[in-house]
This record gives structure tokens, sequence and C-alpha cells, in this order.
């Protein structure tokens, strides 16, 4: 695994630890084309070798416009001097705006990782750029903190009971 890259998930993750099936679902076939997606940018967790966080891509900007523009809103209404939103995140993927959904990231092990995204017009693995990189990254650990210290509303599975269990898979190797 390279942090960074974007990676297509195993539909065994989803059966072993997906069980109230909040994840983002594998839709490998589109209109009858195989077609991987959702995709998901990949990268390590600090405090565990072996855990890695996965953080799906969405196109849906229209949507998530809106939700973010609301989420902001909130704030202002509540006061907040300087609102912000770190579940949500925009940067361009491949020449097209697209947006992070960190609010539906959770964690995985290499071993649930299909693929890696790889863009057909150049051969090599799909990358963003190094400041939007470590933009989601610490947005990301920013709502993880927040979560494992019980803002578990801030995303929308049990990514700490998912961590807990993939710990438990790697001890038993």
């Amino acid at each position: 695994m390279t942090q960074g890259h974007f990676y297509f998930i195993s539909d065994k993750f989803y059966r072993l630890h997906d069980k109230d099936r909040r994840l983002m679902k594998n839709k490998e076939h589109v209109d009858g084309v195989l077609h991987g997606r959702p995709c998901f940018f990949a990268f390590e967790d600090l405090k565990r070798p072996g855990i890695l966080w996965c953080v799906p891509v969405s196109s849906k900007l229209k949507k998530y416009d809106e939700i973010y523009a609301h989420k902001i809103e909130r704030q202002r209404a509540k006061g907040v001097k300087y609102p912000k939103c770190n579940t949500l995140y925009f940067a361009e993927v491949m020449g097209a705006r697209r947006v992070f959904l960190i609010q539906n990231m959770f964690p995985i092990t290499q071993d649930y990782l299909a693929s890696v995204y790889i863009d057909r017009n150049t051969n090599n693995p799909v990358t963003i750029k190094p400041d939007d990189e470590r933009a989601i990254i610490r947005y990301a650990r920013e709502v993880q903190t927040l979560v494992f210290r019980g803002y578990s509303n801030l995303v929308f599975s049990d990514i700490i009971a998912t961590y807990n269990d993939l710990v438990n898979e790697l001890e038993r190797g």
C-alpha cells in the first residue's frame, strides 16, 4: 500500500466488517460494464502498523456542496466566528473536482485492498496534489480523534468497533 493512492475494496471486507451496512458499497458493474467504484483514498494509521484509513471519493458535487454549506451555516448561526467543515474536502482528481467523504471513512488492512486505481491514460496510480493529500489526512485525523473521544456522530459507521476488530485480526495473524 502506498499512502495517498486510491484503492478499491474487496467484497470480503464488507461481508466481515460492515454488518450494519453503513459503508459505501462496491458497484463493480455500471450499465453492464466493469467499473470498480467507489474508490478510496488511503493513508496509514499513526498508532497501529497494519491499519489503514480509507476515505471514499464522490463525484456528487451538488449534493455535497449543499451539505457543506449547511454545516457552515449552522455553525455561523451558533456564533462560530471561523466555521469549519472537516468531514468533507473538495479537491481535483484526474482533472475533475471531487469530494472526499471523511464522514464516511473507515479503517481497513491491506488484506482487504482489492486493487489500486490506475489512470487508463497514463497507466500510473491515481494521485492528488500533495497539499490536498496533507489536508485530507489532517482533517481525517482530526475527525478520528474526536470520534475516539466520544463524538461518534461525525462518521456514519462504527469505526471504533471496526478498528478493534482489525487490530484483533492483525494480532491473531
